[in-house]
């Protein structure tokens, strides 16, 4: 992938220029997980909290992870 902050953007994402990026691509042998960043002010929730932060696409790479209150 050439422009992977480009592509992001297109799904809504903007990461600012000091998050670092990291592209590979997977093949039978060998996958990826995504671990979604922490929101900023969740430092307290327990795990089933911070579990409903947590959306589809923020587990594939192409989004970020609800903020606390459901906030986006």
């Amino acid at each position: 992938m050439i422009d992977p902050r480009g592509v992001l953007e297109e799904f809504g994402v903007t990461l600012s220029d000091t998050k670092k990026i990291r592209v590979w691509d997977s093949t039978a042998e060998l996958r990826y997980i995504v671990i979604p960043e922490r929101p900023t002010g969740t430092e307290g929730l327990n795990q089933e909290a911070l579990a409903d932060l947590v959306t589809r696409d923020s587990m594939i790479g192409t989004g970020l992870a609800n903020l606390a209150g459901g906030a986006r």
